[in-house]
């Protein structure tokens, strides 16, 4: 990557010379004119902010096999790998002054267990502290120091510090580093602290963040490396210039044509492409394959609103998922034994992308042009990968999350009746899941993957204990899991609802919810949408509503709570289901009691896939016998004891420079800043 950027600075200074050139030869025939003097000083603009470009910051010490730019303007960078005890960070501040990082429960300092260090008089220095619960104030050091510096060095407005420490918390002052989504924290100061962090070294509200991470994702790099000679190309689907509604939430369907491939391809990787500015309204989009190979040529690039009475009867034929982005998330690679098949007699010819904007200020101006792109390859690996949506069904009128609940769990299965057939129809006794998305919304707190076999839950195929609605990201699995046609997929999703005074319901709308996993796997099965959702008469019998009638409901799609209208008994009467289930009370125990008997109500599976459409009916959920208990991580000796002061390393020739206040500034010698400004001000006299 440094190599390339090289080049592509190299080819702009040679472009900038022959300009320069070409403009001194024009002057001494004709005389320039004031804009040859205004393009001789635009290219040595250029060449002073390629130097300036030139000043980023500091390689890392090592290869690591994950990063992010923790901050948005660049000012933090973090890199780090584990091991099964270890974690070792390496954080770039661009500061001359203490740097900070730290796991956090709920993104503020309070409760975190952070880790700050900073180079002071030729020595570096890490410390172990944690956050206080009474506020976002001053960090104590902890008891014990959990921690040991590796490297450091400060170097031209760069302050970078190595250290590591255990996965586990080895007292009660850390917190354990899991495969849950991780809200890390950071934040940094402009002067070094001498001895020790005191009170004072406050980082001001501009100079502090979080974000959430996958600290212990499996490394994707892996994935990402294509095997050798491998060959690819590429398109892009994607909202050209779509004017998004003030609506606070839309579903945008697009339909797209694929490149027609006369042979078998895989697509190997699949990467979003967001319209900078859009980032928080693009929330995730899926990918849809059309069955119907003859799709009306005059519906593709046509926009539409997904689901709704005006989508083009052409649409309904694209319900097969084959991908799933959401938001925070990155590009997606396939295994290298697997891709998702093209150009075969059954791949389509046609995809949708659905796209939901979240537009919570309802603006009118947002124009977008996000989207994907997929890079595929004529050299056909060995296995066809596809995708399962399993969990509850989306369904306003049978997923119900009650309000004022502290916890409410929410169950959907794919049950072994739907695997066993749909492996019947592909001919298939297993297959082997690598990556799966879990999503669902606001409320969402927690959300688990089980695998069910013969009543024992075997190991969590994917959990998040710290569920965040704003990062859903694709996670790789350890190692692929196997599973067997008589095995149940369980979808677990804990919600909070305390502080609402309403019933949510499920939907599209990010105000409502979902239970969702997008499960990746291979060799590919036809099944595409496994859910399970409660018989609407029994669960209106339970709420007590004997007779009821439809209202307000939109052809039959995706109706809710509020499109019921009840007609007997008479207290219940000329109101709808929402209305009288709003007015229930709602306390903790009812709440519970709520979510025991919706775990043991008869329920309907929809097993779907792009060839047919199956439905079970009366599902009894499989009773675990044997339940799962995750192995604890235990912190080993020695914890502690170690150096947490060090002499620095010593800056790196051609190490880019930085002024002291951590602005980048150009990496070029006094002398020769100064000769700049002298040749720009000649040229100015030159030319007047």
């Amino acid at each position: 990557m440094a190599m390339l950027q090289s080049r592509q600075k190299l080819n702009k200074l040679k472009k900038c010379r022959i300009s320069l050139r070409h403009t001194a030869a024009s002057d001494l025939t004709q005389r320039s004119t004031t804009t040859m003097m205004l393009g001789s000083i635009v290219c040595l603009l250029l060449l002073f902010s390629l130097n300036s470009i030139s000043a980023s910051q500091p390689e890392p010490s090592e290869t690591f096999t994950h990063n992010a730019q923790l901050e948005p303007n660049g000012k933090i960078h973090l890199y780090w790998k584990f091991n099964q005890i270890h974690i070792t960070f390496e954080v770039h501040g661009n500061t001359n002054g203490w740097v900070g990082i730290g796991i956090s429960p709920g993104g503020s300092m309070m409760g975190a267990d952070i880790n700050v260090g900073w180079v002071n008089n030729g020595t570096a220095t890490i410390t172990d502290r944690h956050g206080v619960t009474a506020g976002n104030t001053y960090p104590p050091l902890d008891t014990v120091q959990n921690v040991e510096l590796l490297g450091g060095s400060e170097c031209d407005g760069w302050t970078v510090l190595k250290f590591r420490r255990q996965l586990a918390a080895c007292d009660d002052q850390d917190m354990e580093i899991t495969t849950d989504t991780m809200k890390v924290i950071y934040a940094w100061g402009s002067e070094d602290s001498g001895d020790d962090l005191n009170e004072f070294d406050y980082h001001t509200p501009e100079r502090r963040g979080s974000k959430s991470l996958l600290l212990l994702d499996q490394p994707n790099f892996e994935q990402s490396r294509f095997p050798e000679g491998e060959r690819h190309f590429q398109f892009d689907l994607l909202n050209d210039k779509f004017n998004v509604p003030d609506l606070d939430t839309y579903y945008n369907c697009r339909l797209f044509k694929l490149p027609r491939l006369t042979t078998k391809h895989h697509v190997v990787k699949i990467e979003p492409i967001i319209q900078e500015g859009n980032e928080l309204n693009v929330h995730h989009m899926l990918v849809f394959e059309c069955t119907d190979k003859d799709l009306d040529e005059t519906a593709v690039g046509t926009n539409t609103q997904c689901y709704g009475s005006n989508m083009p009867p052409d649409f309904y034929s694209c319900s097969s998922t084959i991908h799933s982005w959401s938001i925070g998330g990155g590009a997606f690679y396939y295994p290298t034994h697997a891709g998702l098949p093209l150009g075969t007699a059954d791949s389509p010819h046609y995809l949708v992308v659905e796209t939901h904007y979240d537009n919570p200020l309802k603006k009118s101006d947002i124009v977008d042009s996000s989207g994907l792109r997929f890079v595929y390859t004529p050299d056909v690996r060995t296995y066809d990968a596809g995708i399962i949506e399993i969990g509850v069904s989306i369904s306003g009128t049978e997923h119900i999350i009650p309000p004022n609940a502290e916890a409410f769990y929410s169950y959907g299965d794919c049950t072994a009746e739907c695997l066993n057939y749909s492996f019947g129809q592909d001919g298939y006794q297993s297959i082997n899941v690598f990556a799966a998305l879990l999503h669902s919304h606001l409320l969402g707190r927690q959300i688990t993957l089980q695998h069910i076999r013969n009543g024992v839950e075997l190991p969590t195929i994917a959990g998040d204990k710290a569920y965040d609605f704003n990062y859903q990201e694709t996670r790789y699995l350890p190692e692929e899991r196997t599973v067997m046609l008589d095995d149940t997929l369980r979808v677990v999703c804990n919600y909070q609802s305390k502080g609402k005074s309403e019933t949510t319901m499920g939907g599209f709308s990010t105000n409502d919810e979902m239970c969702n996993a997008f499960v990746y796997h291979y060799p590919r099965l036809a099944l595409s949408y496994c859910v399970e959702a409660p018989k609407l008469n029994d669960l209106m019998s339970y709420f007590g509503f004997e007779s009821y009638k439809e209202i307000g409901n939109e052809n039959g799609a995706y109706q809710n709570l509020g499109d019921i209208m009840i007609l007997k008994p008479d207290q219940y009467a000329d109101k709808t289901a929402l209305e009288n289930i709003n007015a229930l009370t709602w306390d903790e125990a009812e709440v519970k009691q709520f979510e025991t008997d919706m775990t043991t109500m008869l329920a309907d599976v929809k097993c779907y896939g792009s060839t047919y459409g199956k439905a079970f009916a009366n599902y009894t959920p499989v009773e675990i016998t044997l339940p799962y208990v995750e192995e604890q991580r235990n912190c080993t000796a020695p914890s502690s004891g170690f150096p947490l002061t060090g002499v620095i390393d010593q800056c790196p020739t051609g190490q880019p420079v930085t002024t002291t206040s951590g602005a980048s500034a150009p990496s070029i010698t006094s002398w020769r800043f100064g000769a700049l400004i002298v040749l720009v001000q000649s040229l100015l006299v030159r030319y007047k």
